[in-house]
């Protein structure tokens, strides 16, 4: 029998894999910024990093929020938060 997925893990893997994203765009957009001479990209870099760190922030946001109502999928959100924690380098 095939267990369907409830809405809120539904949203929860999509925020993970958001997260991921925001952690593996942030690694490269990281990257090129030590090798990249010119100011108009180093710019545009920069200002893709301010708007990865706003949305993780407003993840960390909804993964609290989802903390406080959703009392049968705790654990699948505790890895949300703690994933998002761990992303580093954004704010550089």
């Amino acid at each position: 029998m095939e267990k369907l997925l409830s809405p809120s893990e539904s949203v929860v893997g999509s925020l993970c894999r958001e997260i991921e994203y925001i952690k593996l765009r942030s690694i490269s957009i990281n990257k090129s910024l030590n090798n990249c001479q010119s100011i108009l990209l180093i710019k545009r870099l920069k200002k893709e990093l301010v708007s990865l760190s706003n949305r993780k922030e407003s993840i960390e946001k909804i993964s609290d929020s989802l903390m406080k109502i959703n009392t049968e999928d705790k654990l699948s959100i505790e890895f949300l938060v703690e994933i998002s924690k761990r992303i580093r380098g954004l704010d550089e």
